[in-house]
């Protein structure tokens, strides 16, 4: 049996976070280790599906693409971030601080602002000392801790090690948006969990990435065809319909006027803005 979905950005996140509870990885950190829950509008969802949290996701965020451009966020209107559980329990503790104290299945939930089609993920960085993948990178190589990356197909490029090379904040002289870094994170270096492998994980089908991109609502949206025994894709046919109609996320910016970014609007007032940027 094949069937055909279309998922706008919102329903893939809720789509990707159900099937990120139901990981093997993660039911073993919520026995024997930590889970270590950065920033990002998905891990936002991850957050409602393993905590019930009702915070909304886009205040999980330190920088997002809003509005047009690239943009930082308002921490004094943010949810704080990371989250630490350490074996199913929220704990007071720092990102380092859990890291130290080492366990084989600690893992690291990291969204993504690019994936290519060989599992590679890029992340966005525009703070000077990399944001969570900066604090974690060193400690999780060297120890041998495992990422766990929920990313939409919306954000499918063609090679994230390639693009990874255009990009650093000092190397641009214009930047319509926060000046920014991309890290390659190698498929070697977790465990990469698109669409696809949601309807793997969650009903057990074969899918296929077919299409991309609409107007309105649609934008940013992906179409995919999965296949399998008939009991397994009517599963996913469930599945697929409780994600619809999630709602769109609204932008979620700080003001141009005191953002510190390196950006060609970042100092003026909303009446000096294009009009397209204007609150």
């Amino acid at each position: 049996m094949k069937a055909a979905f279309t998922l706008i950005p919102t329903e893939s996140r809720r789509l990707i976070a159900k099937a990120v509870v139901e990981m093997e990885e993660i039911k073993r950190a919520k026995k024997n280790g930590y889970i270590l829950l950065c920033g990002g509008t998905s891990n936002g969802y991850v957050a409602q599906e393993l905590l019930g949290y009702d915070e909304q996701p886009q205040k999980f965020t330190a920088g997002t693409s809003t509005q047009r451009v690239l943009c930082v966020t308002d921490k004094s209107q943010g949810y704080p971030f990371p989250i630490v559980l350490h074996k199913g329990e929220r704990v007071d503790k720092t990102l380092g601080e859990a890291m130290d104290d080492y366990h084989r299945d600690t893992v690291i939930i990291k969204g993504g602002n690019a994936v290519d089609p060989e599992g590679n993920v890029g992340v966005i960085a525009a703070g000077s000392t990399g944001g969570t993948v900066g604090a974690t990178w060193g400690t999780a190589i060297a120890q041998g801790l495992k990422y766990i990356y929920p990313v939409g197909l919306e954000k499918m490029i063609a090679s994230v090690q390639e693009a990874s090379g255009w990009a650093g904040a000092k190397t641009l002289d214009y930047s319509m948006g926060a000046d920014f870094g991309l890290f390659f994170m190698p498929k070697e270096s977790g465990v990469l969990v698109t669409e696809i492998e949601a309807l793997k994980i969650l009903a057990g089908v074969e899918a296929k990435h077919i299409a991309s991109g609409g107007i309105g609502q649609s934008a940013g949206a992906v179409v995919l065809i999965a296949q399998g025994e008939e009991a397994t894709v009517k599963r996913a046919i469930e599945i697929v319909e409780s994600v619809k109609g999630e709602p769109t996320l609204p932008d979620y910016k700080r003001d141009c006027e005191d953002c510190p970014s390196a950006c060609i609007y970042a100092g003026k007032a909303a009446e000096e803005l294009p009009q397209w940027l204007q609150n």
